[in-house]
């Protein structure tokens, strides 16, 4: 996947000059000795161990010199005039902070990537009504990751697989914060630039395939949502403050509970290893919602 993201990279980016620069988390399967073959020019960083997602973007961030800096998943491909056209929105927008494209499932299908900041009423909103089925302009304004992404935006947060910031952003509210080591740290990021006076935009019409989370499935499964949670957790204590941390805990926690209740009547029914591991999943979220704490490092 590294060669496809590097090779849509060099056969789409007509802007020049530009740098590419690879950090490598302490990788076993070859794929930095094929990409360094493959594409000399680039930049490579080679950790002997692994800095999560967080850390080895701060680290490319420091080694670059652009004066625009796109983050970029190894496991997308670049449209035609994506990473050009983020470019030019940034330049003709002097109060964006930071931008994002369309991203697309393999499969060419949507993939939400807009989102609204964590508070404890969008949860009980997001889970209690039935936003698929309600109208687009609804979901635009009270759960973007229903909305239909059919128009260029103002966003709170934007996923990070592909998002375009320019350097005096950056510079102005710092890095990423590598407390979070690889979830919410976008999240955490378009906060602080929001603070700082910069608006993040999602911007419709260009266009990036992301394959999705295939690393971290890899690492946790089923149990992706769980590490969700942890960088949740501290997005909220961090910007919030304690007691909305403990009311959205208690809150998550009781949603939890009823989607329990559901898999043990499902087991009872029909039972199955799916199930199973829903039921340990759901407990799992229960756990952490209570106070276990776990670090991802």
């Amino acid at each position: 996947m590294l060669i496809d993201t590097l090779q849509s990279v060099y056969d789409t980016v007509e802007t020049e000059p530009f740098e590419v620069i690879v950090v490598d988390n302490a990788s076993t399967d070859g794929s930095i000795e094929a990409a360094r073959a493959r594409f000399p020019s680039v930049t490579y960083i080679e950790n002997d161990r692994n800095n999560w997602f967080t850390g080895a973007t701060n680290q490319a961030i420091l080694a670059s010199r652009g004066e625009y800096l796109f983050c970029l998943n190894p496991d997308t491909v670049c449209h035609p005039g994506a990473v050009d056209g983020l470019i030019r929105f940034l330049e003709e927008h002097p109060s964006a902070g930071l931008a994002g494209p369309r991203l697309l499932n393999g499969d060419g299908t949507l993939q939400p990537s807009c989102r609204n900041f964590l508070t404890s009423r969008r949860l009980v909103l997001q889970h209690i009504l039935p936003w698929r089925h309600l109208p687009n302009s609804w979901r635009k304004h009270a759960v973007l990751e229903y909305w239909d992404h059919d128009e260029t935006m103002k966003v709170d947060w934007i996923i990070g697989a592909a998002i375009m910031l320019p350097r005096k952003a950056v510079e102005e509210v710092g890095l990423k914060d590598e407390g979070y080591p690889i979830f919410h740290e976008e999240t955490d990021w378009c906060y602080r630039l929001k603070k700082a006076g910069w608006d993040s935009w999602f911007v419709h019409d260009l266009e990036i395939t992301h394959f999705g989370s295939t690393t971290v499935s890899r690492l946790w499964g089923r149990g992706l949502v769980l590490e969700f949670y942890h960088g949740k957790h501290r997005f909220i204590g961090k910007h919030y403050g304690t007691l909305p941390l403990l009311l959205h805990r208690s809150l998550l926690a009781l949603l939890l509970t009823a989607r329990l209740g559901r898999a043990l009547a499902k087991k009872a029914f029909r039972g199955g290893e799916a199930v199973d591991d829903e039921l340990a999943v759901v407990r799992r979220g229960i756990s952490i919602q209570l106070g276990n704490r776990r670090n991802l490092r």
